[in-house]
């Protein structure tokens, strides 16, 4: 038996490493499943990379620069080359004068060969056209456009992400809420029981506490299904399969805080207001296409062919004829009836009514901050006495408790004030809901919320 020889060894050693190390970045690739612990803004991120409206909202982008690089196409040169082979099955037949006789004698004659060929290459250049320019300047307007529409689908997506970041960590607030009440009821109903069994309460105290504890328990299950079901269209808004692990690291007191004082805005921060302003330049643009319709056009040629000529078949590409030519074509419409002249009027209607629909839209956003701020106002001052009324309530529900304990108050009291506190903690996380997506709302009216 031979031993493997050192080179041979340490080739095998190298070529082993070079496999370890081509794989572990696969591995890593493929690795895509793991658990996400995600804030806010790194939520926000996820989506920007992953949701379906951003994406086509990026390929659209890049179909535009891809509509400029084909108009500015249209400027370089045309070159095509053609050929052609013609089998002349039966010539055509002609008359002329009998010049060896009598020329008033016609007699009929063949001109050409049974086969023909051709290939020629022909180069074109557009020198004068007010199509292909305005078409160029269009195409970069579109760009801009296309970049707007990015803009607002990425708006939007941080939109939706945010409000449903904002319902998970609401639901997991009411969670707490409801686990809180869970530990108060289950003391107070192990409490009872025991008194029960020494015979100090009544069975009636024992069942109010334990229908009490009942409806407790199953809003506690209905939240932990609500809460699942929040957290997968989470995952929906931000692109991410639902099959993936997601965990919020943020606190919902920490956005509570945020609230804005003021309304400070401009009406072209908005994304929609840079769109319709770029589709009047568009129309401009249309407008003047159609008006420098009556200029003329200038286009260069050169070509370049060779011609085949033979009776015979075997023959025909023995010998061929070059030709070539170029030259200038000048085309100037003086005249194509009066439909243009309509059709001007038609696009100047159409370029006023894009200027009109722009003072609308400034407007309509004005109308839209002032909606959104009248929404966050009241929410706000909503959430500021539903967390008082949520406090009250649940010092009244801690004195009943004590008075129960004390066998001061009746089992009718400890479930009513039970009933008190969880109406106003619904009243709370709903006054909280509701002030967190009124704020994203008016963040968006007023152009505050950026795609990047």
């Amino acid at each position: 038996m031979k031993c493997p020889t050192p080179h041979k060894t340490l080739r095998s050693l190298l070529l082993l490493a070079a496999l370890i190390l081509a794989v572990q970045p696969l591995a890593a690739q493929r690795d895509t499943s793991g658990p996400h612990h995600f804030t806010l803004e790194e939520a926000v991120r996820y989506a920007l990379r992953n949701q379906n409206n951003v994406l086509n909202a990026r390929l659209n982008r890049q179909a535009s620069l891809e509509k400029i690089r084909e108009m500015r196409g249209k400027l370089f040169p045309h070159i095509n080359v053609n050929g052609s082979l013609t089998d002349n099955l039966k010539l055509q037949t002609s008359y002329i004068p009998d010049f060896s006789g009598n020329p008033d004698n016609k007699i009929p004659v063949q001109f050409g060969t049974k086969f023909s060929s051709q290939v020629i290459g022909e180069a074109t250049q557009t020198i004068l056209n007010s199509d292909y320019f305005l078409g160029l300047r269009a195409a970069k307007v579109y760009d801009q456009l296309s970049v707007k529409d990015y803009e607002r689908t990425a708006i939007a997506t941080r939109v939706a992400v945010s409000n449903a970041f904002f319902n998970v960590l609401v639901n997991r607030e009411s969670i707490r809420l409801t686990d809180a009440n869970l530990v108060q009821i289950s003391k107070a109903l192990k409490d009872t029981r025991a008194r029960y069994d020494e015979g100090v309460s009544e069975r009636i105290d024992v069942d109010r506490l334990q229908v009490s504890y009942n409806k407790s328990e199953n809003q506690r299950a209905n939240l932990e299904r609500l809460m699942a079901f929040s957290l997968e269209l989470l995952k929906f808004e931000m692109g991410m399969p639902l099959q993936e692990s997601l965990t919020l690291e943020d606190e919902l007191k920490s956005f509570a805080r945020e609230m804005p004082d003021s309304i400070n805005y401009s009406v072209q921060d908005r994304p929609e207001y840079a769109m319709q302003r770029t589709q009047v330049e568009l129309d401009k643009l249309n407008l003047k296409s159609k008006k420098l319709e009556v200029v003329p056009s200038l286009n260069a040629h050169i070509n370049y062919g060779v011609n085949w000529f033979s009776d015979a078949f075997s023959d025909l590409y023995k010998t061929g004829f070059g030709a070539s030519n170029m030259g200038l074509t000048l085309s100037l419409p003086l005249f194509t009836g009066t439909e243009r002249l309509f059709q001007v009027k038609q696009r100047e209607i159409t370029l006023q009514q894009s200027q009109n629909n722009l003072s609308y839209l400034t407007q309509q956003i004005q109308l839209e901050v002032r909606e959104a701020w009248t929404t966050y106002k009241n929410n706000s001052a909503s959430l500021l006495t539903e967390e008082k009324n949520m406090a009250l309530t649940q010092g009244v529900y801690d004195r009943v408790l004590l008075k129960f304990g004390q066998g001061v108050s009746s089992s009718l009291d400890v479930t009513t004030a039970d009933s008190d506190l969880k109406q106003a903690q619904s009243d709370y996380i709903q006054a909280l809901l509701n002030t967190l997506i009124s704020k994203v709302k008016l963040d968006q009216a007023m152009g505050k919320i950026k795609p990047q």
